[in-house]
């Protein structure tokens, strides 16, 4: 069983992948869906047997480094659930996964997940190494990936901005890894995890009411579950340059609901304590789960409203 009183380094967490897809073969795919900068595998467990899928991401920012690990846990407790025909706080996680799937990263970025626990030696090419050092930022504070780019800004939609000379929308190989996912599969939604402040971006400006009214109405259901606040519309751009993260790109490109989850207390340092890790696993098992529910629901109803027009015509 994955444990709460260490954060897993990035090895440790591709075996343990590895070893969760070979002990549930029957409703698990893992599936190497790009590589790192620094030449590390990025990693996808799917989960179930539904055509349409659930997308849940974290470790995109190297330094929040608690989701990766939860987010292991979560797998491996909705792999067990699936097989046994157990619940997860009330929901029916047999018959969901087989109606849906998930799909799991919980590394977008692991060479900065690797600075950010591990320090600049992490890094195995030498020029990386030595340009990452030269950026005179704390290896714990490391936001970016092997190239210091943050991933986050660096997605091809209305409010990217460039960050850096170096860079340009999709530049970088992890951006490119999860575009691909995005357009691969037939989603259903999407939630991106990262940390911190406990609440709920939904609010997208680019994207229409009625685009905006569906993310509410999801994030609220979430918010009941997690006891997370939503994010205020002005919050979405908090600063200048803080577009083109991948729930815009998301957004945008796919139509789909999407949430962003920003887990652990706004107070909480870097390194992030792993003493946190079982509070905020807590606070969102349930959410991707309680999202399928949803989006059962929703295919339910407008079926009931598709009935209903063919009565009336």
């Amino acid at each position: 069983m994955v444990r709460f009183d260490r954060i897993y380094p990035y090895d440790d967490m591709f075996q343990y992948l590895q070893e969760l897809s070979g002990r549930f073969a029957s409703f698990t795919i893992l599936r190497m869906i790009g590589e790192s900068h620094d030449e590390r595998l990025i990693p996808m467990l799917r989960v179930g047997t539904g055509a349409k899928v659930l997308l849940c991401t974290a470790g995109i920012h190297g330094r929040e480094s608690l989701n990766p690990t939860v987010l292991l846990r979560m797998m491996e407790d909705y792999c067990t659930a699936y097989e046994k025909k157990e619940t997860v706080g009330g929901y029916d996680v047999y018959t969901l996964l087989n109606r849906f799937s998930i799909c799991f990263i919980p590394l977008v970025n692991p060479d900065g997940y690797e600075i950010a626990i591990n320090g600049f030696s992490a890094v195995r090419n030498p020029l990386l190494r030595r340009l990452c050092r030269m950026r005179r930022i704390k290896s714990s504070e490391w936001r970016g990936n092997a190239r210091g780019i943050d991933i986050n800004r660096n997605f091809p939609c209305r409010s990217y901005t460039q960050q850096q000379f170096s860079e340009y929308p999709a530049s970088e190989q992890e951006t490119l890894t999860l575009m691909r996912v995005m357009s691969d599969y037939d989603t259903a939604g999407y939630l991106d995890f990262h940390s911190r402040g406990e609440l709920l971006y939904y609010y997208r400006h680019a994207m229409t009411d009625t685009y905006n009214a569906r993310c509410r109405e999801l994030a609220e259901y979430l918010s009941g579950l997690s006891g997370y606040r939503l994010g205020l519309p002005e919050e979405e751009f908090p600063a200048k340059g803080t577009g083109g993260s991948s729930v815009n790109f998301y957004s945008e490109h796919m139509q789909q609901p999407a949430v962003t989850v920003e887990t652990v207390p706004e107070d909480c340092g870097f390194p992030l304590p792993v003493e946190q890790c079982e509070r905020v696993y807590e606070q969102i098992r349930r959410l991707p789960i309680g999202t399928l529910a949803c989006c059962a629901a929703s295919e339910k109803n407008i079926r009931k409203v598709r009935g209903r027009r063919v009565i009336f015509c």
